[in-house]
Order: structure tokens, then sequence, then C-alpha cells
């Protein structure tokens, strides 16, 4: 019953995501309804929450390098996105803490915002020519390379054929690399910003500590840990690389039960 209740509460807590993103969308289509109704002049939201790669620009709004990622272009770029997030955390990332997904998550757009602010001022191709980045694409590579990269050899079904996480994984970052002199360039540089990070925090997770959890490391170097955590943690770590290997339908429902309930102790 608790196991039920905690896998209820992991699955809420995505969808408290997209639900946000939805309504961040929505918001400057309602108030610029509004506004054209009582004939005022309409105003741009996104321009206030949209990220420049302009040095200056990111001095004076430092918020636009997460902010970009609530906002979309149309129905179809926040649709695609979400759909991509809500189908990755509900089949793939059950064992992960509420805190671990919204690491992989916000980290995913900061980092895709700073590789899209770096190769705008480092390439010479986007010299005085740029569009600014909105969208969660990013965002949401990171959470699709992290399973595609933590779970490698699991298999999905795309319909006429199953593949390996893995080799989706790489045809999504390929896509966005190839597709960079031919369109939106600055989101797909994002999107590879995005899917970095993803494989990064793959190769370096623990459900422990996070890898940008310095401070809690420092800490717990300075406390003993009792017998029974060390063992747990132990038993932790062979079910992480038994999924790295072999995918997470090869775990048994005991190993699924102890995952789950020692990844929610968070």
């Amino acid at each position: 019953m608790e196991l039920g209740f905690r896998y209820f509460l992991n699955q809420l807590f995505f969808k408290k995501i997209i639900i946000i993103n939805i309504i961040v969308f929505l918001l400057p289509l309602v108030l610029n309804t509004f506004l054209f109704l009582f004939n005022l002049k309409q105003v741009s939201l996104i321009d206030y929450f949209d990220l420049h790669p302009g040095i200056g620009d990111i001095i004076r709004s430092p918020w636009t390098l997460i902010s970009y990622s609530f906002f979309h272009i149309d129905f179809f770029h926040i649709f695609w996105n979400m759909l991509i997030l809500y189908v990755v955390c509900k089949h793939f990332l059950n064992f992960l803490t509420n805190k671990k997904l919204i690491e992989i998550y916000f980290y995913g757009a900061l980092m895709g915002g700073l590789f899209f602010v770096i190769s705008y001022n480092i390439f010479p191709v986007f010299k005085n020519a740029f569009s600014p980045l909105i969208g969660s694409s990013a965002a949401v590579y990171a959470v699709l390379i992290f399973a595609c990269s933590y779970m490698p050899n699991t298999r999905v079904n795309l319909i006429f054929f199953d593949i390996k996480l893995k080799y989706l994984g790489l045809f999504y970052v390929l896509l966005s690399l190839i597709q960079i002199p031919f369109s939106n360039a600055g989101g797909n540089i994002a999107h590879l910003g995005g899917a970095f990070y993803g494989f990064y925090y793959a190769k370096n997770f623990n459900l422990s500590n996070s890898p940008f959890d310095f401070f809690i490391k420092l800490i717990n170097n300075f406390k003993s840990k009792p017998k029974e955590n060390r063992d747990n943690q132990k038993k932790i770590d062979n079910i992480l690389d038994k999924i790295s290997k072999s995918g997470y339908e090869s775990l048994s429902k005991n190993e699924r039960e102890f995952l789950f309930k020692n990844s929610n102790n968070d």
C-alpha cells in the first residue's frame, strides 16, 4: 500500500512540471486576448524571459538562463516536449526521487542555455545573427538521455520494431547535431547541452548524492554511517549496476520494491 502511494506521488510530481509548462504557455495568449478585447496594446511576456546570448544581456537578466525553458513557440513545440517528458518519466524513471528528477530537468535546462550562450559567442557563423532561445527541449533532452544512458540496454517498442534505449538516445543526439546548419541552430545546440548533462548525470549517478551535492558530501565525510545504512547503500549500488547492464525490467519484484522504497527517503 505504501509503495503504491509513493509511486502515485512520484508520478504526480513530473505531471506538475508538465502542468506548469502548459500554464506558462497559455498565460501570454490569454493576457493578449484580454488586451485585445479592451482595445489595449498587446505585450510580449516572452521578451522578459527568453534567453539572449549577449554577455551583457545575461548580466542584466540572469534568470533567463532558466526562465527561457518554460516558454514555447507554438502548440506543437510544447506538445512534443511534454509528450517525450511524460513517456520517459512514466515508464523509465520510477526509481528516481523528486529531488533527482528536478535536478536533471533544471540543470539540463541550465546546461542547454549555457551551450547556447557559449556557442553564439565563440563560433564566427553566429556573429550578429541570432534568435532568442525559448523552449523546454534542453531540459527534456536531459531527462531522455539520462534514461537512455542509465538504462542503455532496456528495450522499447516503436510499433514496428523494438530498439534499445541507447540507440534511441544516439538517434536524437545525432538528429540535433546534423540539423544545426539547416534550421533552429540555437535550439539544436541547446538540445546537445541538455543531452550532455543527462549523459553526465547518468554516468555519475548515485541515489545518495548528486554530482552537485558537494557540500552534502563534505558534511557526510565527518559523520559515521550506521552499518544498516552502509548495507542498504551496497545493495542499492548492486541493483543500480544491474539496471545499467541489463535494464530496469531485469529486476525482480523485491529488488524494485527495495530500490523504490530507499530512493524516496530524500
